[in-house]
């Protein structure tokens, strides 16, 4: 993990990756808006591949949306 979404972009940030990696799997250009959002999300892979950044950003929002259970049922 090379990063950390801000608070509650984690649904936001599924939804645009699996949007690039969609467009990708299909030999499809990405939104730019969607690459830039990623871009954004993880400026620490910057120069990484769309693949690689895409999947960073699911990992980092899946994560949150466990530390965000985690939370709610420790409360």
């Amino acid at each position: 993990m090379t990063g950390q979404l801000p608070a509650g972009a984690d649904t936001d940030a599924l939804d645009t990756a699996l949007r690039v990696l969609s467009a990708l799997n299909v030999k499809a250009d990405p939104n730019p808006v969607d690459v830039t959002k990623l871009r954004s999300l993880c400026p620490s892979l910057s120069g990484a591949a769309l693949d690689e950044l895409a999947c960073d950003v699911i990992q980092q929002a899946l994560r949150s949306r466990r530390q965000t259970r985690k939370n709610a049922n420790a409360s």
